[in-house]
């Protein structure tokens, strides 16, 4: 499999998931129009999911990203390791 091919699958397997995410939503909903008298708006619900899949990424400095990671290693207690002796 090329990286092209690996990228075009991964893209293919996110879309499936936000389909099948959006599938499971919509089951519930119908499901609890069963349940409840109270009217929930599904158009509402759905907007909110998109605007929670479409957010952009937030972009780290090389900084930013080596503070993150000393911070995860202190909470996992790790040990920091140096390679000059």
């Amino acid at each position: 499999m090329t990286p092209y091919e690996l990228n075009m699958a991964a893209k293919g397997y996110s879309r499936r998931r936000k389909e099948e995410e959006k599938n499971l939503i919509m089951q519930a909903y119908l499901t609890s129009r069963w349940v409840w008298t109270k009217d929930v708006p599904i158009e509402k619900i759905l907007n909110n999911l998109e605007l929670e899949v479409g957010k952009e990424k937030k972009v780290m400095t090389d900084e930013q990203m080596l503070a993150q990671v000393k911070a995860l290693n202190a909470m996992f207690g790790g040990n920091v390791k140096t390679c000059n002796p």
